[in-house]
Parts: structure tokens; C-alpha cells; sequence
């Protein structure tokens, strides 16, 4: 099974739901804020990468970046959390390839 590792932020709620109803349920999180955070290596069996940048300094923004790039991971950016459920759900609709289970046709959906 295949993950999505979500960077910065706090209450991630509304992203794991987004994640979840295109049908993947193994997501990890991590602040950013933590001083352990920096030593991490994204997960082996990651597919995507959402970094949330307002919560994370720019040298871990590109730490982040440049590891995922070198394993050519698929990468949403947003500023806040608004916004990464916004580029989420636009992503995802676009790209029915990105998260393995997803099906073909997606029903909408709101997020509270």
C-alpha cells in the first residue's frame, strides 16, 4: 500500500478526509516544526507529497523538494490549509493516476 505524506500544518483533518475518499487510507504527517522532523526520509512507498508551506521553514520546503523530485514523487504545494484542500481536490479530480485505488469516475464532494 502507498502513502501520502503531508508536511506542515497542525489540523490536518480536512486533508486526510480529501486523501481518504479518493480511496487511500495510509497517510503519514509530519509538522515540520519538530526538531526530528528535518532528519526524516519520505517513506519508501509514498506516491505523493503535499507540502503545506506556511508551516515550514524554506531550507525543510527544500529538503522536501529536492528528495522527492530525486524519487520523482508527485508534489502539491499550498500556502495554507485552505489552500492545499483547494489544490487537493483539484489535483486528485485531474489526475485519476495519482493515488493507486482511485476510481475512474469521481463523485464530488464537499469538506467541512
Amino acid at each position: 500500500m502507498s502513502t501520502v505524506l503531508i508536511v506542515g500544518g497542525d489540523q490536518i483533518d480536512g486533508l486526510k478526509k480529501i486523501v481518504s475518499k479518493y480511496g487511500h487510507h495510509d497517510i503519514e504527517h509530519w509538522s515540520g516544526r519538530k526538531a526530528g522532523d528535518h532528519h526524516k526520509k519520505i517513506p519508501q512507498n509514498t506516491e505523493l507529497v503535499v507540502l503545506v508551506t506556511s508551516w515550514i521553514n524554506h531550507s525543510f520546503t527544500y529538503a522536501i523538494k529536492r528528495a522527492a523530485s530525486k524519487r520523482q514523487l508527485k508534489i502539491v504545494y499550498a500556502t495554507n490549509l485552505t489552500h492545499a484542500r483547494e489544490h487537493l481536490m483539484k489535483q486528485l479530480g485531474q489526475d485519476s493516476a495519482v493515488l493507486s485505488g482511485c476510481r475512474k469516475t469521481l463523485q464530488p464532494f464537499i469538506v467541512v
